[in-house]
């Protein structure tokens, strides 16, 4: 037989008797319902997807999975009901998936973000209490005694002139000159401002 006039034959067939003849071993067959249906169900993945490649690739799955698995499909409709509802099935499937992926993506990002934020925050609160620490040293030792009983020890003003007799009014000096002079050295650090 001539190979046009077969193909001019399966032309006429339904799409049950091709698959029927592709299942007895016919690649022609397989070949006519690929010509058949390659372009509907591309614009039908297309017209969802929006992604020419996406659509090619869905539709090529589906015919990958005809040509494998054709002769155990067990239809319970027609060829071209059972071939949109893989299409659209893929399509789903593959729009879950990117949709996962897009949020697993932006859960991620935002994890990221988070560590860095916490990070260098973390890494800024320890420069500033190092170089604080650095410049309480530094100050003179009187003034840094009453700065640092009034900071860190949390006396009052009248405790701390108890303590180390001197008047209220010289702590209270002490401490407004400490803050002063670490506030003009730390003002980089915009703690003071």
């Amino acid at each position: 037989m001539h190979p046009s006039t077969y193909t001019n034959q399966l032309d006429n067939l339904s799409d049950e008797a091709l698959l029927e003849q592709f299942r007895q071993g016919s690649a022609a067959a397989f070949e006519e319902l690929y010509k058949r249906f390659w372009g509907v169900l591309y614009l039908q993945a297309y017209r969802i997807l929006i992604h020419e490649e996406d659509a090619q690739d869905i539709v090529q799955e589906v015919f990958t999975t005809l040509w494998t698995k054709g002769r155990s499909i067990e239809l319970s409709g027609s060829l071209a009901a059972y071939l949109y509802v893989a299409t659209r099935n893929r399509v789903l499937n593959m729009l879950a998936s990117k949709r996962t992926y897009r949020h697993h993506l932006s859960s991620l990002k935002q994890s990221l973000s988070a560590a860095d934020n916490n990070s260098l925050q973390y890494i800024t609160e320890k420069e500033i209490t190092v170089r604080m620490e650095r410049e309480i040293n530094a100050l003179p030792a009187k003034m840094r005694e009453v700065f640092e009983l009034s900071r860190k020890s949390a006396l009052t003003h009248k405790e701390i002139a108890h303590q180390l007799q001197l008047s209220q009014e010289t702590v209270k000096k002490q401490i407004s000159n400490a803050i002063r002079t670490l506030r003009h050295k730390m003002a980089h650090f915009s703690l003071f401002c």
